[in-house]
């Protein structure tokens, strides 16, 4: 099994092993303290367990009512968007790193929390490597 980031004979990728996933909030949970539980419980809980396994980055994007409401003013009621909240995102310089990161036993007790603040029964991921177009404000290659 191949546990290198990247596929072979390509140029553009970063090599890196990118795990999207996107989150729906508990329906009960309001915008705010979805935010306020993410960020400020289950994030930093998080983050010592991610930093353990060479994480490169850690990020949340929310997708809430204001986004929403933001984005559909901007396209006239026409976006077609994805019925989750958040999307948390993790960079890993391979794919093993990820995994010893998800049999972590510390991150894997985090999966308690998801109770407090998301539906994890909606919970989707995907996986793979990026390839770059632009970066910092300058087209790569």
């Amino acid at each position: 099994m191949v546990l290198e980031a990247g596929y072979p004979n390509t140029t553009g990728f970063r090599k890196v092993v990118k795990a999207t996933i996107l989150v729906k909030k508990k329906e009960e949970t309001s915008d705010e303290d979805f935010i306020k539980h993410y960020n400020g419980v289950h994030a930093q809980l998080a983050a010592p367990v991610l930093l353990k396994h060479k994480i490169i980055s850690y990020s949340l994007t929310y997708h809430l009512q204001r986004d929403r409401t933001i984005i559909q003013d901007i396209l006239k009621g026409q976006a077609q968007l994805l019925p989750y909240d958040a999307i948390c995102t993790f960079v890993f310089p391979d794919y093993l790193a990820f995994a010893k990161s998800m049999y972590d036993p510390e991150g894997k007790a985090l999966s308690g929390d998801h109770d407090n603040f998301m539906n994890e029964s909606h919970m989707r991921m995907m996986i793979g490597d990026e390839y770059m177009v632009i970066e910092d404000g300058v087209k790569v290659g």
